[in-house]
C-alpha cells in the first residue's frame, strides 16, 4: 500500500471518528437542554431532584470528555492530512 494511500486512509478515519464525537456532542447537547428546560419534572413531587443533579452532572462531565476526545482527534487528524485531490484527479503539482 502505497503511503498516500496510507494517508487517505488515516484521513478518513479520523473524520469518520470526529463526526461520530460531533453527533454524540449534539446528543448531549440535546439531553442537557430537554432536562432544564422541562419545569414539570423539575417542580413535580414524583420525581427525585436528587437524581435530576446527578443525571446533569453526568451529561456535562461527558460533554467534557467528548470534547477533550474531539480535541485529540482534530490534533491527530491535522498531522495525517492529505492535500485535496485537484479536479483531474491527479495529484502532482505542474510547475
Amino acid at each position: 500500500m502505497s503511503e498516500q494511500s496510507e494517508l487517505k486512509i488515516k484521513s478518513a478515519l479520523y473524520t469518520a471518528v470526529m463526526q461520530k464525537l460531533n453527533g454524540e456532542l449534539s446528543e448531549l447537547e440535546a439531553k442537557e437542554i430537554l432536562l432544564v428546560n422541562n419545569p414539570t419534572y423539575i417542580t413535580s413531587k414524583d420525581f427525585d431532584h436528587a437524581n435530576h443533579i446527578e443525571e446533569l452532572k453526568n451529561i456535562i462531565m461527558e460533554k467534557v470528555d467528548v470534547r477533550e476526545a474531539l480535541k485529540d482527534v482534530k490534533a491527530l487528524f491535522s498531522q495525517s492530512q492529505v492535500p485535496p485531490p485537484k479536479a483531474d484527479g491527479k495529484n502532482k503539482k505542474n510547475s
